[in-house]
């Protein structure tokens, strides 16, 4: 039955085809998924270099207390963002088109709203199609997105 769940909440939102932001939401807390996520990068070969939990850091920095009411409006339990690098794809894409590394390391962030948690990703197949570096793009965006959705699969 989960598994079922599991594949109508991808189907209903995994993409909107003329969006450049790739969005998946699922209904499980934001360390649960993270956990799951880091754990399919660290198998894919998806190294983490940075993570920040950006809720947390706004918290720590008194911007609750300097916006008041207008703090995070949109009523966020959590905003948590991870760096994650892979040498191939960034070699290939430094070779091709090193301009096109503004798409890699790739940044993928994470959001909790009532239990549920949506990952956002900047699609690098939103770059210009003639550059050299589009096709290392779109097989790199198909690497993260894949391992994003294999994450949540697996009972953790």
């Amino acid at each position: 039955m989960k598994k079922i769940i599991l594949v109508c909440l991808l189907t209903l939102s995994v993409w909107a085809a003329d969006s450049n932001v790739y969005k998946v939401s699922y209904n499980a807390g934001v360390d649960k998924v993270l956990g799951n996520i880091l754990n399919k990068f660290k198998a894919e070969g998806l190294v983490v270099v940075w993570q920040l939990d950006i809720l947390e850091e706004f918290k720590q920095k008194g911007l609750d207390k300097k916006f008041g009411e207008n703090f995070n409006k949109a009523g966020l339990s959590a905003v948590k963002t991870i760096i994650v690098c892979n040498g191939k794809f960034g070699n290939d894409i430094i070779n091709a088109d090193s301009d096109m590394m503004a798409y890699c390391p790739v940044r993928v962030t994470l959001t909790e709203k009532d239990g549920v948690t949506t990952v956002l990703y900047v699609r690098p197949s939103a770059a210009d199609k003639e550059s050299k570096a589009y096709p290392s793009l779109v097989e790199l965006e198909k690497k993260v997105t894949m391992s994003i959705e294999e994450s949540m699969k697996v009972e953790k």
